[in-house]
This record gives structure tokens, sequence and C-alpha cells, in this order.
């Protein structure tokens, strides 16, 4: 085989095999990339930019890696932060009953810390996930404890009654609640289903004051009505109206602890922040503005985000793919950009996101766009996304040395990848390299 078209089949390689190279573009310049943009001073200050309202988005993610119907995460939190309500806790606990209620199951997609060492559970690994976003130790505390029981029968540590966090007890009680509703055909006969269910099992699980608060709210119409309203997490995202709205950096704090998430999913500890680093880097090299370039790196941080949803045998399988699991594997940039679709100021990033496997000849996915429909910004994301993905060890292959990483995508410039930005990879390096 030639040795140009050697590099070539070691990138499709991993396409089939993992499904996170992304597929380049060609030289051409590609439409205008102007338009809104997330990462504006003045909507990060605003309310729907804050940590709460982002979290409140992006917890689909949880839900995929959960194998949970969309909107599972949204819907707890909401039973979570009613249930609060009935109780009268003050507003410092309501926005630790929403934290709660968010990442209680966020750890389930996590396989290793970044440390390499396996997470004793997946509360211990959702605590992590907590800290990476800076929430405080009672909100980890409580995560840890969600599968604990009132009548000190549940799990890890045998926490009875008052030994438990009031977010845990009302995070498990609202679990119970969308358990039940989500299997319902409808909405009218989860209600019917929710009262006949026993109390018994209830208050022995969360206790006789959250069991009661639980009922109050389910017997209201306005409960059922938000439960399914499509800005749910607009709704839920309120309670966090206490807080500050975030700043741009935190914007970026939000998207790298979902990153990170990611990473411990496959294993690849820093893999996201990598990739992101480099992007950002080709992008400033490229003379891009100030805004669109952190932009660029936001995308990079959540742009496989859609991976939590494709099954672990599809993800870690170490041969070539079936048609069949290509096919699983070649929607997680669609359910990537959807999560991000409800982000007030990320439509753009959302629609990066689901380009960044898009190639010029029609064998991109998901929408086997062409070289002029598609903008420079995912012509980026790919290239930071191949060139790292080449660097890291794989179960069919060692990783590749920088200069035949680099050898691999000067060998697919103008058919996988845009030679601008290939040409500009090597000065940009040092971003994601050690010295």
């Amino acid at each position: 085989m030639p040795r140009a078209r050697e590099g070539v089949a070691v990138v499709d390689e991993d396409l089939r095999a993992g499904g996170d190279v992304a597929g380049g573009v060609a030289g051409q310049s590609g439409p205008a990339v102007d338009g809104a943009l997330a990462l504006r001073e003045a909507p990060a200050r605003s309310p729907e930019a804050s940590r709460a309202r982002l979290l409140a988005s992006l917890s689909g993610a949880f839900d995929l890696a959960e194998g949970q119907p969309a909107g599972h995460a949204r819907r707890v939190a909401y039973l979570t932060l009613e249930i609060g309500r009935e109780l009268g806790v003050d507003a410092a606990t309501r926005r630790q009953l929403l934290a709660t209620a968010l990442l209680h199951d966020s750890g389930i997609a996590v396989r290793a810390l970044p440390d390499g060492s396996p997470a004793a559970s997946h509360m211990d690994a959702g605590a992590w996930v907590a800290e990476r976003l800076g929430y405080p130790p009672p909100v980890r505390e409580a995560i840890r404890a969600t599968h604990e029981r009132w009548d000190g029968t549940g799990r890890a540590r045998g926490l009875a009654a008052g030994e438990i966090p009031i977010e845990a007890l009302a995070v498990s009680a609202a679990h119970w609640a969308c358990d039940a509703a989500d299997v319902a055909e409808n909405p009218l006969l989860a209600r019917v289903m929710l009262r006949r269910a026993s109390q018994d099992e209830l208050r022995a699980m969360a206790g006789p004051r959250v069991a009661q608060s639980l009922r109050a709210v389910l017997s209201r119409d306005s409960t059922w009505l938000a439960l399914w309203d499509p800005e749910l997490a607009a709704i839920v995202a309120a309670a966090g109206a206490g807080e500050r709205g975030a700043s741009a950096r935190s914007v970026e704090r939000v998207a790298a602890a979902l990153g990170d998430v990611v990473d411990a999913a496959s294993r690849e500890s820093g893999r996201s922040r990598r990739v992101s680093a480099l992007a950002t880097e080709i992008a400033r090299r490229m003379e891009l503005d100030a805004t669109r370039v952190r932009a660029i790196g936001v995308a990079a941080l959540v742009m496989d985000v859609g991976l939590l949803g494709v099954p672990r045998h599809i993800t870690e399988k170490p041969a070539i793919l079936s048609v069949e699991e290509m096919e699983v594997m070649r929607r997680h940039p669609g359910q990537g950009a959807q999560l991000l679709t409800d982000v007030a100021g990320f439509e753009e990033v959302g629609d990066w996101v689901e380009s960044h496997h898009e190639r010029p000849d029609g064998r991109g996915y998901p929408d086997m766009l062409t070289d002029d429909e598609l903008a420079l910004p995912p012509r980026i994301l790919a290239v930071a996304d191949a060139y790292c993905a080449l660097r890291a060890e794989r179960p069919y292959r060692p990783a590749l040395a920088v200069e035949a990483a680099l050898e691999v995508l000067r060998n697919g410039a103008g058919e996988q990848f845009d030679p601008r930005v290939v040409g500009v990879l090597p000065d940009a390096l040092p971003a994601c390299e050690p010295a």
C-alpha cells in the first residue's frame, strides 16, 4: 500500500473501531461563520447562562448514560424541589436540592477516576462530578447518600432516619415517583399508578415527612403539567436564581466537568481538555476573534457527550464495528447537539458538535455534508480530535508518535481534513503536548 494511503487508512481504522477520530474537510473556506455565539459576556452573566441553567440543560447526558428516558434528571429535580417547597426549606437548601437531584446518578457514566482508580460506587463517582462542578461538600455528601433508606436498609453505609441528608431523602422519593411515571403510557396513567402505590414503601425509604410532602406534590395538577413541559430545564433552574450569574469562565468550568465525565466513561483521563486546548490554539493562530476562539474551546470539551448514550460494548470494542454498531455510533454527534439545544446562546456550538464528524466527500456523518456546507469551527474540531486520538493508545494499535500522527493528517489534507487547519497544527501542538 502506498504510504500516502496508509495514513488515511489509520484514520479510517480509528473511525470504524472507536468512532473518536473525526472526519475532516477539504481545503475550501466554507460558509461564513457569523451569528449568535454562546460566550459573549452579556448572556454569560444572565440567569439563562447560570450554572444551574447549564446543568439543568446538560443533565440529559446523565440520562443517556443511565439509560433513562430523556428528561428524567430534570423531572427528578422538579419533584425534589417541590418536596423542598412543601417542607419549607430555605434558599440555600433549595440550591443544594437542585444540584443533588440533577447529579444524583451522574456517576453511573464514570468508569475510572483521573488517577486511574475505580470509584468505590457510582454515588462516590457522582460526588466527584459535583466536586468538578464546584459544588460544596453538603451536595457531595447528599449524592453519596441517595441510595440510603430511612429504615436503615439502604446502601452503601446503612444510614438511617436523621443521619441521612434531607436532600438525599427528597431525591430518593422523587426518583421513586419518576421511575413509576416514566414507564406509564401517559401522565394520566402515571398519576393513577402513583395514587395507588404503597405509601408504606415510600415512608420506609424516605421517611414520613418526605413521603407526605411528595404525596401533596403529586396531588396537584400543576405538577403533572410541569413534568412534561418542554421548558422544564428553565423551570427547575429558576431555583438557582439566588446564585450569581455565571461568567464565561463558569460556563467553561461546567463544560470542562462534563468533558471529564465523558473521559472517565472512556477511561481516557484528560482527553477532552487536550482536544480543547489544541482546538483553541489552532483557532487563535487562524486569527479568529477572541469570542469565537473561546466558544470553540467549549465545543471541544462537550463534543463527545453523546457517546454517553452509546453502549460500552460498542465504544470499547477492540475490533472493527459491524454495520449495525457503526450506525449506533454515528448517532452520538446528533445526541450531543440535541443536549445543547436547550442552552440559550449555544445554538452554534450545537451545530459544530453535530458536524465534527462530517467530510466533504459525503462519507461523513450524521448528515453527509459537503465542503461548502461546513463552517470553519467543526473543521478545527475535526483536526484537533483526530490528532489527539492518534496520539492515544487504543486496543488495536499503540499510540502514534508526534511526527507519525502529523503525517497521517497531512496525508488526509484535502480529502478528510482542511489543509489550512492541518498547516497550522504543528505550531499549535505545544498547547496539548508536554514540553
